[in-house]
């Protein structure tokens, strides 16, 4: 009877290495799969369609299309008289544009041009001289209205000030204690604070 021996020699499992073949495997076709994409040329692609963004959007003013330009007005004593010439810039291309200015109480505004009517289609600016008094120490203005007739039937307006400085104007303003400041419309106005109380 022979004797046999066995022995015990390290196996090499051949389970990790299968794994490790799977995995290479895999990762040769996932390299493979992205090789095969077709790439696109850029004449096959769609055709890009130009995007026009709207204009800013922006805030008219109501009223006619009317604007005001004038000189320097100088300071003026009380009783003297002074003028100022206005330019007057329409956006009309026919029509009736009429004029008209007024003082306050302590300002007078005389003569024949303080009302005027003028063919919008003759030019698109227009010069107009105002004579004016004032009666009293303080900043007075000038209001104007122009009312713009494009056509039968349909009217606008625009409003508009020029101030006056009259005699020791800056005296009167410090004792009233409010001064005339100009809205967005060219429409002078006393702002005043308020208080509310809310119960």
């Amino acid at each position: 009877m022979r004797n046999i021996k066995t022995m015990n020699k390290p196996m090499i499992s051949a389970l990790p290495l299968s794994a490790a073949l799977l995995f290479a495997a895999c990762a040769q076709e996932s390299v493979n799969d992205t090789a095969s994409v077709d790439v696109v040329e850029p004449s096959q692609q769609a055709q890009v369609s130009e995007v026009r963004l709207a204009p800013p959007i922006t805030t008219v003013k109501p009223g006619a299309s009317v604007t005001f330009t004038h000189d320097a007005v100088k300071p003026i004593e009380v009783g003297e008289n002074g003028s100022v010439t206005i330019t007057v810039h329409e956006g009309y291309p026919f029509g009736t544009l009429s004029l008209e200015a007024s003082g306050g109480a302590e300002l007078e505004v005389f003569g024949a041009e303080r009302q005027v009517q003028l063919d919008m289609a003759d030019a698109t600016s227009h010069t107009w001289r105002l004579d004016f008094q004032p009666q009293s120490d303080g900043v007075h203005y000038i209001n104007i209205l122009a009312t713009a007739r494009p056509e039968a039937g349909m009217l606008s307006t625009r409003a508009f000030a020029v101030r006056v400085n009259a005699g020791d104007w800056q005296a009167a303003k410090a004792k009233t204690g409010l001064e005339m400041q100009m809205l967005e419309d060219d429409t002078p106005a006393v702002i005043l604070e308020a208080r509310e109380t809310i119960e």
